[in-house]
């Protein structure tokens, strides 16, 4: 009871809420290491397009590091100190990239260098903020904290996108991408302030010193990180060249992405709030395979995403985007977290961090690969251009349906799913039997009351109405008939 009374104390609603705010300055900043700007970043310094699909999941990639986070927590012996120190390696050197473009430094070797060190530093910042989050939300709100929280860091990226592109477009060249990340450099310092106003809790479980067998020896756990590691090999095969093939191929402006991007955030923002309550109702696996599921088929529709039906696909994909992605982020997330309150966070993290590093370290290096191949070749179908490039998004999507398979597999409290809820409220709305007649079968089975065969039907009719004389005469003239047939 203590337990659950100190989640209300005033230093963990502060911390709560300043979680908040500190995430959304973060997107304002680090969108423009993300998606396509970082795209058109990469583009500006001449880099190739294997370094383009390295850059493209290096936040993912640089979860290896953070394997790192129990050595740092012994250096420092206090998360917050740890934390503020990975905080100084991953937001300082921001301010270096408007500075490299000012001086005509564009180098790729030199952006990818840059670029390492903030997503390597960021990436232990999280290990340490998920630890003091852990303990300072209730876990019966976990999903809907989350939700909200999760809604509002969408504003922000909805906010800020459209005035990224706006400035890329008016200024073409490095001039724009140095106003962009000096905005940036500026935000990213505002997330330092935040962070150093944190509290947190004295630290509630220790690991016992050897990560992978404390790790491993949890059956649950080993189930979900081999979900872990297929699924970010499949994302990383194939997400750096969703906006490559946006800008080369289809030539579509920022402006417009930026719009596309608006789009997606506006439907993420009403499906976090959903999200947040469905998944604490039935279960946060249930909400994460049908976000998995549905990004699977997002995944094949890019097949067909030409310039000829760009204009239809784009604002589906914006929309589709919106809500499988926002239920991929918000209970991968906090199913995780559920699974290892109670343990050695740290560890948990860190060792499910580094097996996400190494399937996007293949993931990336695979489709870098296959895109330096297909570079540049197309073929034209029935007057629809095809590129070599949208054989890798059939590619991971093959591998997105095998990691759909292996989160089947994890044993979390699972009440329901997605469909199931989706068909017994509209089946509510439609005043009808919200339960499948199926999801009983027993009804079906049970065996039926035969009706004795002198008994008379029952009408139901006023007794004013009853005439039972014509039965009765018509009764015992068949039993006269019956019996001289005997």
């Amino acid at each position: 009871m203590d337990d659950y009374l100190g989640y209300n104390k005033p230093e963990y609603k502060r911390t709560r809420t300043l979680a908040i705010f500190e995430g959304s300055f973060f997107n304002l900043a680090f969108l423009v290491t993300q998606g396509f700007i970082v795209t058109g970043l990469a583009l500006e310094y001449g880099a190739s397009e294997m370094l383009i699909a390295i850059i493209g999941v290096l936040p993912t990639l640089a979860q290896l590091v953070q394997l790192a986070a129990p050595l740092v927590m012994r250096l420092f012996k206090d998360r917050k100190k740890a934390m503020l120190f990975s905080a100084l390696i991953g937001r300082i050197p921001l301010a270096f990239i408007p500075v490299t473009l000012a001086l005509g430094m564009k180098s790729q070797s030199l952006l990818l260098i840059l670029l390492s060190v903030i997503a390597f530093g960021n990436s232990l910042v999280g290990t340490f903020w998920a630890s003091i989050m852990g303990d300072v939300i209730d876990p019966e709100k976990t999903g809907s904290y989350y939700g909200r929280r999760n809604l509002i860091l969408s504003l922000s990226t909805m906010l800020i996108a459209p005035v990224y592109s706006l400035i890329l477009d008016r200024y073409e060249g490095p001039l724009g991408f140095i106003i962009v990340t000096s905005m940036a450099s500026a935000f990213a310092i505002v997330t330092m302030l935040l962070l150093k106003s944190h509290y947190a809790p004295p630290v509630k479980t220790y690991g016992r010193g050897r990560m992978f067998r404390e790790v491993f020896a949890n059956l649950k756990f080993r189930q979900y990180l081999m979900f872990a590691f297929v699924w970010n090999f499949a994302i990383t095969i194939s997400g750096p060249f969703y906006a490559y093939h946006q800008l080369v191929n289809l030539k579509v402006s920022y402006a417009y992405l930026s719009i596309l991007s608006i789009v997606a955030s506006l439907t993420a923002m009403l499906m976090y709030f959903l999200w947040g309550k469905i998944s604490d109702q039935i279960g946060h696996q249930s909400v994460a395979e049908f976000g998995v599921l549905g990004a699977t088929c997002l995944a094949l529709m890019w097949i067909f995403v030409t310039p000829q039906t760009a204009a239809i696909l784009l604002p589906v994909d914006a929309i589709v985007t919106g809500i499988v992605w926002s239920a991929i982020n918000l209970c991968i997330f906090t199913m995780m977290m559920g699974m290892i309150r109670g343990q050695s966070v740290e560890s948990y993290v860190a060792v499910q961090a580094f097996l996400n590093g190494i399937g996007a370290l293949g993931g990336s290096l695979l489709g870098g690969l296959v895109a330096s191949y297909l570079k540049g070749k197309s073929i034209t179908l029935l007057g629809i251009d095809f590129y070599g490039i949208q054989v890798i998004f059939l590619m991971g999507a093959f591998f997105r349906f095998t990691a759909f398979l292996l989160l089947r597999r994890v044993q979390t409290t699972k009440i329901k799913t997605v469909p199931q809820v989706f068909f017994n409220v509209m089946s509510t709305l439609g005043r009808r039997m919200a339960t499948r007649p199926y999801e009983f079968p027993m009804l079906q089975l049970r065996p039926k009351k035969k009706r004795p065969e002198d008994e008379p039907l029952k009408l139901d009719l006023p007794a004013s109405l009853e005439d039972t004389s014509d039965i009765d005469e018509i009764t015992s003239e068949e039993l006269e008939d019956n019996g001289e047939e005997n």
